[in-house]
C-alpha cells in the first residue's frame, strides 16, 4: 500500500470515529470549530448543522434570517454558539436529528422565577465536571450538572437584583457566584482542585457517614452529599417521599428543627422533632424526638424519645428512650432504655436497660440489665443482671445476678450469683453462688454450688448436691466390710466440709444361691482433719437392701457413722469406726437372711405404722480407702 494511500485511509478512519463519537453526543453538546465572515444567520446556521450532523427548524419570524455574521468559533458547543448569535433571546429544543429554535420566553417569564444556566469546568484542565452541585442558599433550588458539565437551574423568588450560586464538587474549592437577575448569558464556572480536601477527605467523620450510607442502607449517597459539607438549616420543613418536600432535592443535606414526613425524609439531622408515616432517615445527629410507622435510620447520634413500628437504627451514639415493634439496632454506644417487640442488637458498648421479646445482643461490653423473651448474648464484658427462659451467655466476665430457666453461661468469670433449673456453666471462677436444678459447672468457686450435679476445679466454699466432683477436692474410694454386708465398696466426692457417698454392697454367701442378699444406697459425709495422717469421718447413709432385680418394698438399712481415716501411705488410708444402725422393713419380715452370720444386739425396736417396723442396734466396719 502506497503511502497516500495509508494516510487516506488513516483521515476515513479519524473522520469515522469523529462521526461516530459526534452521533452519541447530544445535539446541543456537539463541539464546533467554525468560521463565520459576512455570512447570513441563515446561512451561518445551515453551515453549523452540516457540521454537527443536524439540522435547524425555526420561523423565520423568529430570527433575523438576513443579518450578517462574522464570527470564529473554535471547539466550542453548539449550545455557546446558539446563545452566542442570539444573546438569550432564543430558545432551542432538540427533536430527534432537529433543533428547534422559538422565540425565548423570558420577557413573559414572572418576576418571581428566573432560570440560569451554563456550564462547570476544571480551572486547570478545560474539562467540563459532571455531578456538580449547582444551588441557590435562600431559596435551596439546586440541580447536578449533567455528564457534559452543564447545568440549568429555576430559582423561585431570587432574593436580591443578584442571585447567587452556590458551587460545590467533591475535591474542588467552594466557589460562588452572583448572576444579575436580567442576565441571560450562559454561564462558564472555573473550579480548581483543593488538596486539603483531598488529604482530609478519606479519614473524616463524614466520609465514614458515607460509606456508611453506601454499603448499609437503602438510599445511596447522591451527588449533593458527596459535594456539600456545610450544614444549611431550616427551621421546618415537610415532604411526601425522600427530595420531594420544601427542602427539594437538598433535602438531605438539611438540619431541619421540625421534619414531618407524609410517607418518608430524608435529612441532614433533627433539633427538634421528627414524624414519618412510614420512615425518617437522616444522615446525622437526631435530637429530642422522632416517630415512625415503620422504621428510623440515624446516621450520628440520637437522643431523646425514638419510637418505630418495626425497625430503630442507629449509626452512632444513642442516649435516651428506644421503642420498636421489632429491632433496635446501635452500631455505637448506647445509652438508654432499649424496648424492642423481637430484638435489641448493640455493637458496642451498651449502658441503660433493655427489654426484648426475643432477644437482647450486644457485641461489645453490656453495663445495663438485659430481660428477653428468649436469650440475652454479650460478647463482652456484662452486668448487673441478664434475665431470660432459655439462654444468657456472656463471652466476657459477668458481675451480678444471671437468672435463666435453661442455660447461663459465662465464658469468663462472674461476681455474683447464677440461677437456674437446668444449667450454670462458668468457664473461668465464680465468686459468690450457682443454684441451679441439673447442673453446676465452674472451673474456680469462691463460694457456693448448690445442685443436683456440681462439677469445678477448685472450690473455697461448700458444693451441696446429691452428686458433687471437686477436681482439687475430697475424693476416696473405699472397699470395706460392717457387720451384715462383707464386700462393700463406697465413693466420697465432694470437699472435707460436706461430701456425697455412692454405696454398693452383697453377701458373698449368696452368690450361688438363687437370689443373691445385695444392697446399693447413698449418703453424705464430713470429714475433719486431726493431724497430717489422721481424719475424723461423720457419715449419714442409707442402703436399700435387695433379694431381687426390682425394689419390691421398702427395705432400708440407715447408718450414723463415726470413725478413723489414717493414711498408711500418702495414698491408702485404714478406716474403721461405730456405727449406729436402724433397719426399717415390713413388719413381722424374718431377718434370718439379713442377720446369717451375725446377730446383733437390738437396743430399739418400735412399729412405725402397721406395715412397718424399725430396729436399732450398734454396729461397725473397716476397710482401705485409695486416693
Amino acid at each position: 500500500m502506497k503511502a497516500s494511500d495509508q494516510t487516506l485511509l488513516l483521515l476515513l478512519l479519524f473522520f469515522a470515529l469523529n462521526v461516530s463519537g459526534q452521533e452519541t453526543t447530544p445535539l446541543l453538546e456537539r463541539k464546533i470549530t467554525i468560521s463565520l465572515k459576512q455570512e447570513k444567520l441563515d446561512d451561518a446556521l445551515k453551515k453549523i448543522g452540516q457540521q454537527g450532523g443536524f439540522s435547524f427548524s425555526y420561523s423565520p419570524t423568529v430570527i433575523e434570517t438576513g443579518k450578517l455574521v462574522t464570527e470564529r468559533f473554535s471547539d466550542k458547543t453548539v449550545r455557546e454558539i446558539l446563545n452566542h448569535l442570539f444573546n438569550g433571546t432564543v430558545e432551542y429544543k432538540v427533536r430527534n436529528k432537529h433543533i428547534i429554535l422559538t422565540k425565548s420566553r423570558a420577557k413573559a417569564q414572572s418576576r418571581d422565577e428566573k432560570t440560569v444556566s451554563g456550564y462547570v469546568v476544571d480551572e486547570a484542565t478545560g474539562a467540563r465536571l459532571k455531578n456538580v452541585s449547582v444551588y441557590e442558599p435562600h431559596t435551596l433550588s439546586s440541580t447536578v450538572t449533567d455528564a457534559y458539565g452543564y447545568f440549568e437551574i429555576k430559582v423561585n423568588r431570587p432574593h436580591s437584583s443578584e442571585i447567587q450560586l452556590a458551587i460545590k464538587k467533591e475535591n474542588y474549592t467552594d466557589t460562588t457566584v452572583y448572576v444579575p437577575t436580567n442576565s441571560r448569558r450562559l454561564l462558564n464556572i472555573a473550579v480548581r482542585i483543593d488538596k486539603k480536601k483531598i488529604a482530609i477527605v478519606a479519614d473524616s467523620v463524614s466520609q465514614k457517614i458515607i460509606r456508611f450510607w453506601k454499603t448499609k442502607i437503602l438510599l445511596p449517597p447522591t451527588p449533593n452529599i458527596l459535594n456539600i459539607q456545610d450544614t444549611l438549616h431550616r427551621r421546618f420543613q415537610f415532604s411526601v417521599i425522600p427530595f420531594t418536600g420544601t427542602n427539594h432535592r437538598l433535602s438531605a443535606n438539611v438540619t431541619n428543627d421540625f421534619s414531618f414526613n407524609l410517607l418518608g425524609g430524608y435529612a441532614r439531622g433533627v433539633t427538634g422533632a421528627e414524624i414519618g408515616g412510614v420512615f425518617n432517615i437522616d444522615r446525622e445527629d437526631v435530637q429530642w424526638a422522632q416517630a415512625a410507622g415503620v422504621f428510623n435510620m440515624v446516621g450520628g447520634n440520637f437522643t431523646g424519645l425514638q419510637v418505630a413500628g418495626v425497625l430503630n437504627g442507629n449509626y452512632g451514639k444513642t442516649f435516651g428512650i428506644q421503642v420498636a415493634g421489632a429491632v433496635n439496632l446501635n452500631w455505637d454506644t448506647v445509652s438508654a432504655i432499649s424496648v424492642a417487640g423481637a430484638v435489641n442488637l448493640s455493637r458496642m458498648l451498651a449502658k441503660g436497660a433493655f427489654v426484648a421479646g426475643a432477644g437482647n445482643v450486644t457485641l461489645g461490653k453490656q453495663t445495663g440489665p438485659q430481660i428477653a423473651g428468649a436469650f440475652n448474648l454479650v460478647t463482652g464484658d456484662a452486668g448487673p443482671f441478664q434475665l431470660s427462659p432459655a439462654l444468657n451467655f456472656t463471652a466476657g466476665n459477668f458481675s451480678g445476678l444471671q437468672a435463666g430457666a435453661v442455660v447461663n453461661f459465662t465464658a469468663g468469670d462472674v461476681h455474683g450469683v447464677q440461677f437456674g433449673p437446668v444449667i450454670n456453666f462458668t468457664a473461668g471462677t465464680i465468686t459468690g453462688s450457682q443454684f441451679s436444678g441439673v447442673l453446676n459447672y465452674a472451673t474456680k468457686v469462691r463460694g457456693t454450688q448448690i445442685g443436683l450435679v456440681n462439677f469445678c476445679d477448685s472450690i473455697s466454699g461448700v458444693p451441696l448436691g446429691v452428686f458433687s466432683f471437686v477436681m482439687k477436692g475430697y475424693h476416696k474410694l473405699e472397699f470395706f466390710a460392717d457387720e451384715i454386708f462383707y464386700s462393700n465398696i463406697a465413693f466420697r466426692t465432694g470437699v472435707r466440709k460436706f461430701y456425697n457417698i455412692l454405696i454398693a454392697g452383697a453377701k458373698p454367701e449368696t452368690f450361688s444361691n438363687d437370689s443373691t442378699f445385695w444392697t446399693f444406697g447413698y449418703g453424705i459425709g464430713s470429714a475433719r482433719k486431726l493431724t497430717r495422717w489422721a481424719s475424723l469421718n461423720l457419715d449419714v447413709t442409707s442402703q436399700q437392701v435387695m433379694e431381687t432385680r426390682k425394689v419390691e418394698e421398702l427395705n432400708l438399712l440407715n447408718k450414723v457413722y463415726v470413725g478413723l481415716d489414717l493414711h498408711i501411705t500418702k495414698h491408702v488410708s485404714l478406716a474403721f469406726g461405730v456405727s449406729l444402725n436402724g433397719h426399717v422393713a415390713r413388719f413381722g419380715e424374718p431377718n434370718d437372711r439379713l442377720f446369717s452370720d451375725y446377730f446383733p444386739k437390738v437396743i430399739h425396736q418400735s412399729s412405725l405404722n402397721h406395715d412397718f417396723d424399725l430396729q436399732m442396734w450398734l454396729g461397725g466396719k473397716a476397710g482401705l480407702r485409695f486416693f
